[in-house]
C-alpha cells in the first residue's frame, strides 16, 4: 500500500472506501502500509469512521508471513476475497488459503498480465506465471484493466476474464484548488505549464515527453513542463536530457505530491500530458481529464472508448507528432476548453467510484451465490 507506486493502491484505498460505505464489512490485508508519516496519516484521514481494518504482515519473517495470512483469514472468516496484483507472495499465501477454506476470491491484475507487462522480466515471470497458473484457475472471477488484457488472459489462460476499470473520486477533482499547489511552487503562479504525474520510471517514458515538449517550445510555444512523482530510476536521465536540449530552465521536477498538493498541480495545470511505452489503465490520465484539461496521449494508454468519445486527444507516438499536438491545444485556448469539459463529463459517466463500486458489488454477489450452491 504505497502510494507512490500508483494506481493499485488507489484503488485499493477508494475501493475499500466506498464498500464501507456502503455498509459493508471491510478489512485490507497487505504486506506494508504507507512507509512515510503524512502518507499514513492521509490514508487514516481517509477511512475514518468507516470501520475499516487494516492489517500488515510485512513485519513477519518469510516463514511466518503465510501463517499470519492464514491466521488472519481464518479469524475473519470473509464472504469473499479479493485479491489485488500477481506478483506479490501474499497474493498466493491468500488465493492457497481461501482454496483449503472453499471461501470464494476474485483477482483484479490491475494490468499486470497484459502482454507488455508479462514481456518485462520474461524469464523471472515465466517461473512464477507455472504457479499462478492454479491461482488463476482458481479465481471465480477474474477483473482485467481493459479489453485489450482481457482478451489475451482468454486465450492465454483459457479463463474468461471481465474489464473492472479503475475508479476516480470525480469531485474531489472538481473542488481542486490550484493555490495549494502554487503556495509550494510560487515560481510557477502566472505561468502555464504541461503536467506529468506518475513514477520516474523508464516504462512512463518521460525521456520521450520531454523531447516532444522541447518540439513544441521550438515551435513557439510558451508553457513549462511540470514532472511530478517519485524518482523510480529515470529523473537523472532526463536531467540530463533537458541540458542536453537546453529547456532545462523550463522543466520543474517536484518528487512524490499527495492529497491536496496533487490535486492542486491537476487545477494549476494547462494541459495534462502522457505519452509512456505502456499504460495499462492510465489513472493519472483519469485524473487529468477530471479535472477538466485537455489531455494528450498515445494509443499506448489504453483508456478503452476515449478516443470514441472524444474525450482526449490521441496523437501519434513520435517527438514531432507529439509536440505538435502539445503547440496547439496551448495555442487554441477554446479547444482546450472544450475538450476538458467533454473529457470530464465522460469520466464522470463512466469511473466514478459510486458506480465502480455498484458494480463491483454486483459481481462479488453473483460469485458468493455460485458458491453457495457449488456442491
Amino acid at each position: 500500500m504505497f502510494p507512490e507506486a500508483g494506481g493499485p493502491t488507489s484503488v485499493v484505498m477508494e475501493l475499500a472506501h466506498h464498500q464501507a460505505l456502503m455498509g459493508q464489512k471491510v478489512a485490507v490485508l497487505c504486506s506494508y502500509g504507507p512507509r512515510k508519516p503524512e502518507q499514513r496519516m492521509a490514508l487514516e484521514e481517509r477511512w475514518r469512521g468507516c470501520g475499516i481494518e487494516f492489517l500488515e504482515v510485512g513485519s513477519e519473517s518469510r516463514t511466518r508471513r503465510a501463517h499470519a495470512v492464514r491466521e488472519v483469514i481464518d479469524r475473519l472468516n470473509p464472504e469473499i476475497i479479493h485479491i489485488h496484483c500477481v506478483w506479490e507472495s501474499i497474493v498466493r499465501h491468500a488465493a492457497l488459503h481461501a482454496r483449503k477454506r472453499r471461501i470464494p476470491y476474485v483477482l483484479s491484475t490491475h494490468g499486470m498480465l497484459h502482454p507488455y507487462a508479462l514481456a518485462q522480466k520474461r524469464l523471472k515471470k515465466w517461473v512464477y506465471l507455472q504457479v499462478f497458473s492454479s491461482i488463476l484457475a482458481g479465481a471465480s472471477e477474474l477483473y482485467s484493466i481493459n479489453k485489450e488484457e482481457s482478451d489475451y488472459v482468454s486465450r492465454r489462460f483459457r479463463r474468461p476474464s471481465s474489464v473492472l476499470a479503475n475508479g476516480i473520486v470525480v469531485t474531489d477533482y472538481e473542488r481542486a484548488d490550484s493555490k495549494v499547489f502554487l503556495a509550494k511552487y510560487p515560481a510557477l503562479a502566472g505561468r502555464g505549464f504541461v503536467l506529468f504525474v506518475g513514477r520516474l520510471h523508464p516504462i512512463k517514458c518521460i525521456d520521450l515527453l520531454t523531447r516532444s515538449f522541447a518540439h513544441a517550445r521550438k515551435r513557439g510555444m510558451k508553457l513549462d513542463l511540470v514532472i511530478v512523482g517519485p524518482d523510480y530510476g529515470a529523473r537523472a536521465g532526463v536531467e540530463a536530457l533537458t541540458r542536453e536540449l537546453g529547456i532545462e530552465q523550463s522543466v520543474h521536477f517536484t518528487g512524490g505530491l499527495f492529497g491536496e498538493e496533487k490535486l492542486g498541480a491537476f487545477a494549476a495545470c494547462t494541459i495534462f500530458a502522457h505519452r509512456p511505452r505502456f499504460e495499462g489503465f492510465g489513472i493519472t490520465v483519469v485524473e487529468g481529464l477530471a479535472s477538466a484539461k485537455p489531455v494528450v496521449t498515445t494509443k499506448e494508454c489504453k483508456l478503452d472508448g476515449a478516443v470514441e468519445a472524444g474525450a482526449l486527444f490521441q496523437v501519434a507516438d513520435t517527438d514531432e507528432g507529439f509536440g505538435d499536438a502539445l503547440h496547439e491545444i496551448a495555442t487554441s485556448a477554446d479547444s482546450g476548453r472544450t475538450l476538458g469539459v467533454r473529457g470530464q463529463s465522460w469520466v464522470r459517466s463512466m469511473f466514478d467510484w459510486e458506480s465502480v463500486t455498484r458494480r463491483v458489488d454486483a459481481s462479488y454477489r453473483e460469485v458468493i451465490a455460485r458458491a453457495q450452491t457449488a456442491p
